[in-house]
């Protein structure tokens, strides 16, 4: 499947471009969130250990709500799952406004988990989502579409 493939599902079906864009845009969000992070830490504690206990963090509440998570992306209507995390979401990652020193960093790693718990939810019924937005036949595009799509925003993170 071409590129030409991946605009036409975009052209095509409306819901699934929202959800598209919207992921787009979340995480754009997530990666300025993480380099603003990193240089928190890295402001407020000099020390890389605090980059990568708070790396550990992030991968914590997948680890431990995955099984979880998907069965609530199954069981509760997916769009109120998806606005429900994003709001969650929003509310904790302006706590981060809160770190002015190097007192307020252990606040960094509650922050950092509660948003990636919020994200733990979110992330399955977002993929579980993509098939109710397009064609049988599209969902292997759609869902390569969303591959690189985060691929493409991990390099520009990185950047």
């Amino acid at each position: 499947m071409g590129p030409s493939g991946y605009l036409e599902v975009l052209k095509r079906r409306p819901a699934y471009r929202r959800l598209w864009l919207g992921s787009v845009v979340s995480l754009a969000g997530d990666w300025f969130t993480l380099i603003a992070l990193y240089s928190l830490l890295n402001e407020y504690s000099g020390k890389g250990e605090a980059i990568g206990a708070m790396l550990f963090i992030r991968f914590l509440p997948a680890a431990l709500l995955g099984p979880v998570a998907g069965v609530v992306a199954d069981r509760l209507p997916r769009r109120l799952v998806l606005m429900a995390c994003d709001l969650v979401r929003a509310l904790v990652v302006l706590g981060f406004l809160f770190v002015n020193d190097a007192g307020d960093v252990w606040l960094v790693y509650v922050l950092t988990f509660l948003q990636m718990t919020a994200a733990a939810f979110f992330d399955p019924a977002e993929q579980a989502a993509i098939a109710s937005t397009v064609e049988p036949g599209e969902i292997v595009t759609a869902n390569t579409l969303q591959g690189i799509t985060w691929s493409a925003m991990l390099g520009f993170g990185a950047v």
